[in-house]
């Protein structure tokens, strides 16, 4: 069954894509939900150091990529890295991204931002608002999405719950700001999705997408591209609904990851910024021969679907 989710659209469009020339190009930006945590890898469950390759192939992006065009005409690139912020994306996988010269680009970045102490709402409307304007001056057509509310999900104290409800809207407000009424920007509201609440839609962690959740975003963007007037091969597929993990599941996960990674959040720029300096350090004195790199972890290459 097709579910109709609101799509942002103004009337006049910009010009389509052209995948009759040289195929169509697609790159996902972002953090986690877009590099593909929670697709069959759980978060915690696999070394951060092989984020790559664990993740390899998975998530809604790969899915949307399939369904644009056959695969010899398509080419898609997944920047999104595990942990990014909005300036993550504005400062590392943008430029590379334009680099590439895709016609359709995804940004849903903004969760790692609200989860941090020291949030900055103004900073993240600036990331976006400049990250979407960067990529449409590109003539790009850019996807976004406006996101739940985990705190209707998670079992937490009243305040922490409503801090949480608070920076969601702030994000959501930023997005609408980035996109503001600009024709060749998508935005998905998967906010008021009707699926979005349930808890088989998402993984253990009641954060992250599950392997349906996956489905529904990837579904949600072909059909806001259809909306749009740009053609595809065919809609994501829809598996069935699939059981949720279970309380018992879901308790284990919070003692062995989510509470760590809680309790760790307040070193988390120390580490970012320690990260951002060894990596540095590996480009000042670049091993024979040539790659990409960036701060916020290895890319991987454009590969043809």
């Amino acid at each position: 069954m097709t579910i109709a989710v609101p799509v942002t659209i103004a009337v006049a469009r910009p010009e389509r894509p052209d995948v009759t020339v040289n195929g169509i190009c697609f790159v996902a930006l972002g953090d986690s939900i877009t590099a593909g945590l929670g697709d069959g890898v759980s978060m915690g469950r696999y070394r951060r150091a092989h984020a790559d390759r664990a993740l390899a192939g998975r998530g809604w992006a790969a899915a949307l990529a399939a369904s644009l065009a056959p695969a010899d005409q398509v080419r898609f690139a997944n920047l999104a890295t595990t942990g990014a912020t909005t300036k993550d994306v504005r400062d590392s996988q943008i430029p590379v991204a334009r680099t590439l010269r895709p016609q359709i680009v995804s940004m849903i970045a903004g969760m790692n931002d609200i989860m941090s102490p020291g949030f900055d709402p103004l900073r993240l409307r600036h990331n976006l608002v400049w990250g979407v304007r960067d990529l449409r001056a590109d003539g790009i057509w850019v996807l976004m999405a406006r996101l739940h509310d985990p705190g209707r999900l998670l079992r937490l104290p009243g305040p922490a719950r409503r801090l949480l409800t608070t920076r969601v809207g702030q994000l959501n407000a930023a997005v609408d700001a980035a996109a503001a009424a600009d024709p060749g920007v998508l935005v998905v509201d998967l906010a008021r999705h009707p699926d979005i609440y349930q808890l088989s839609t998402f993984d253990v962690d009641r954060v992250h997408p599950g392997p349906r959740g996956h489905q529904l975003i990837a579904r949600a963007f072909a059909e806001a591209l259809c909306k749009a007037g740009i053609p595809l091969l065919a809609l994501p597929k829809m598996g069935p609904p699939t059981a949720a993990p279970t309380r018992l599941a879901h308790a284990r996960w919070m003692a062995q990851v989510g509470v760590p990674w809680l309790l760790a959040r307040p070193a988390a720029p120390i580490r970012r910024r320690a990260e951002r300096i060894r990596a540095e350090r590996r480009q000042s004195s670049p091993a024979p021969g040539w790659s990409i790199s960036a701060t916020t972890g290895s890319l991987p290459t454009v590969d043809r679907m």
